[in-house]
């Protein structure tokens, strides 16, 4: 009797398929075949199962290597054999070299037969041998099965794997399982029941169903942990029951004692609980059957062998829906970054547009002067909650630690803060204790912590509110709170609030602008110092309350380091005027206008200023007549200024070799400035810089050396 050979034909003609049919027929096959010559064709007929395919020579309608890329586009194992009219080597080694599995001449037909019979084997053994390394990874467990049900069962647990590897969305995941499931133990039905984190943080119980209506366990309460359930929803051993009315934890519970009326009737019971790699307990499958004795100690095996992997899927999908979250938090903080920086550059720009044209009288010009340098300040402290986050994300910030009063530290804060609440009509109240007691921390950054929540307050009050703030001895620590009668926080938003970009209203319509860093970065600053900060809010419009705990140091108490009273901005530049007189500077940036800036500033304080543009003419104007004080960029094409300096040490002293250098750059991390230090400069100045204290350090460069 002829073995059966599905064949697809590859070809232009229907008289060359003929011959080959007719060469099968001869070596004993029994070909059932279909004939294609386009790629629509081979599209259609791939849908269906081929034992082997022959294709016709490579300038064909449809090429072999058409072929081979189609056959792998879908994953087909078939033999692919080439019959040409006309063996040409080179066609002949690109084709083998793409996967073809024989290459024959139509004049040779004779080999035809003899090559399908070898490479059907070699598939058969191939696939033989892909099938027994699935199982063998899969699972030793699975080596006594019958064939038939090995098959199945194999079928089963690829289709879980699939979707266990690639499926990211939990309603879907959890489905999938719960379908795999239940088909892998046998049972009539079987349900998931798992544990979700809502916005707010609360948990709370879904669940999914599998071989039956939702409608079915819809009129139902969720089971609760009782003494049947428990060990499942305790993340503790699998529940394996052949009868499970004759089991003494059933019944017990009120007020159904049982099962309800119109339950689905169970009889074999087995429930699986679903454990996460941390230990947390994620939720429990489910599974019953009318029948006794259904499930045994494989069935269990599989299904606890699938919450196992279940659990890791889980735990992907809620960190690849974290990942979402952030990435969408991402863009919003983009999109509001650019919002925030162009909104000030638009002032700026405006203004300087209009000073340039000089029609402006004397108050409109002081208005220009003054909103220009307010939008510059914005946009200045933008960058430095951007670098502070960037810093302690890196654990890089520092802090000056020592002994504070918090309450001295908190006295600034309101002064600094109190015209903006004045401009709104708010009430801005202090009530500090003295006697509140010391803490261990840096200065400047309590200071922060104190004006971002101070200047978020004033933010969020409208006009004719009220902000307090209250420092105060509470047991062992020092209480800082801050407390106003504006918008108040969303529950929902509430457990966020201290999150790293996140803002109540982040929509192009919102009434308040930010980055949603100022909060981040109070909560960060706290933690750094040992302590812990807190808010809360009875809820919409009914004002919202900040309190900060900061450990009080121990029984001795070193005096509070004084701080100074704050500078009113303008007085400290013109107090440094003429302090740099007969000073010669040498300032060295490629910037027109940040040079034109600084040789503006030095020499109203009275020095002679010698400004260039590169590290080149810097070196040369050096030589040429030796400064008093150095002040170079960083950032500078051919030559920066760490090649400036180290050229410049590379001097002999009688030439200038110890030179008093300070790095001018907009580079600001801690580590920029360790390596302009170790470069040769003594002092490192970040961009944007005050005048004032260009002038300062550029004075006490003169007064060092």
């Amino acid at each position: 009797m002829a073995d059966p050979l599905r064949v697809l034909c590859v070809q232009d003609t229907e008289s060359d398929c003929l011959l080959l049919v007719v060469e099968l027929e001869r070596g004993g096959y029994d070909p059932r075949w279909r004939r294609v010559d386009s790629p629509g064709d081979l599209e259609s007929a791939l849908t269906e199962s081929w034992d082997i395919v022959i294709s016709d020579d490579p300038g064909s309608r449809l090429t072999p290597l058409q072929v081979l890329e189609a056959l792998r586009d879908r994953k087909l194992d078939v033999p692919l054999i080439v019959v040409s009219g006309a063996v040409e080597e080179a066609a002949m080694v690109e084709v083998m070299r793409a996967g073809a599995h024989d290459y024959m001449q139509r004049s040779n037909l004779k080999r035809l037969v003899p090559a399908i019979r070898r490479e059907l084997a070699d598939a058969v053994e191939r696939r033989a041998r892909r099938a027994a390394e699935w199982v063998a990874a899969e699972s030793a467990r699975q080596l006594d099965r019958e064939i038939r049900d090995q098959k199945e069962l194999l079928e089963t647990l690829n289709r879980a794997g699939r979707l266990l590897s690639a499926e990211l969305n939990l309603e879907r995941l959890v489905q999938g399982v719960t379908d795999a499931a239940t088909e892998l133990s046998g049972a009539q039905f079987g349900a998931f029941f798992y544990n979700v984190e809502g916005e707010r943080g609360e948990r709370y119980t879904m669940y999914a169903l599998s071989g039956v209506a939702r409608e079915a366990f819809s009129r139902f309460p969720l089971p609760r942990s009782t003494g049947l359930f428990g060990h499942t929803f305790r993340g503790e051993a699998a529940v394996r029951i052949d009868d499970v009315s004759k089991d003494p934890r059933y019944g017990q519970n009120e007020p159904y004692y049982g099962m309800p009326a119109g339950h689905l009737p169970v009889t074999s019971y087995l429930a699986v609980p679903v454990v996460s790699r941390s230990g947390e307990v994620l939720g429990g499958l489910f599974f019953g059957h009318e029948a006794e004795g259904v499930f045994g100690e494989r069935e269990e095996r599989l299904v606890v062998g699938l919450a196992a992997q279940a659990a890791v899927a889980m735990d992907n999908a809620r960190l690849y829906r974290q990942a979402q979250d952030a990435n969408r938090m991402k863009d919003e903080f983009l999109a509001t970054l650019s919002h925030e920086l162009r909104t000030p550059m638009n002032a700026i720009l405006g203004w300087a547009q209009l000073l340039r044209e000089g029609k402006l009288d004397a108050t409109t010009t002081a208005r220009a002067v003054q909103t220009i340098d307010r939008n510059a300040r914005a946009q200045t402290q933008l960058i430095s909650d951007i670098l502070d986050v960037s810093r302690i994300v890196s654990g890089k910030l520092r802090l000056d630690i020592r002994s504070v009063e918090l309450v001295r530290a908190v006295e600034a804060a309101p002064d600094t803060i109190r015209p903006a609440a004045q401009a709104r009509d708010i009430d801005l109240q202090t009530a500090l204790d003295a006697g509140a007691g010391l803490v261990s921390g840096d200065v400047d950054r309590l200071q922060q912590v104190v004006w971002n929540l101070l200047s978020n307050a004033i933010k969020f009050t409208p006009r004719g509110g009220r902000v307090s703030v209250r420092v105060a001895r509470v047991e062992s620590h020092v209480e800082l709170t801050v407390q106003d009668s504006g918008i108040g926080i969303d529950r929902d938003f509430l457990p966020h609030v201290f999150e790293r970009f996140r803002q109540g209203d982040s929509s192009s319509t919102r009434p308040h602008g930010g980055l949603g860093l100022g909060l981040a970065l109070v909560r960060d600053l706290v933690e750094l110092h040992g302590g812990t900060v807190h808010a809360a809010s009875p809820g919409r419009d009914q004002g919202s309350i900040f309190t900060v705990k900061l450990p009080v140091m121990g029984a001795g108490r070193p005096p509070a380091p004084e701080l100074p009273p704050p500078t009113p901005e303008g007085s400290t530049i013109a107090a440094l005027a003429g302090s740099l007189r007969g000073v010669n500077v040498l300032l060295v940036d490629d910037e027109a206008d940040a040079r034109d800036l600084f040789k503006t500033v030095l020499e109203r304080s009275g020095a002679r200023v010698t400004a260039v543009g590169s590290g080149a003419e810097a070196f040369s104007s050096f030589t040429a007549s030796p400064p008093d004080v150095v002040v170079s960029d960083i950032e500078m094409p051919e030559e920066n200024g760490y090649d400036l300096i180290r050229r410049l040490r590379g001097l002999p002293p009688e030439r200038g070799g110890r030179i008093p250098a300070a790095a001018l750059t907009a580079y600001a991390r801690v580590e920029d400035r360790m390596r302009a230090l170790r470069a040769g400069f003594q002092h490192h100045v970040s961009k944007p810089v005050q005048p004032a204290e260009l002038v300062a350090v550029v004075a006490s460069l003169v007064r060092r050396h």
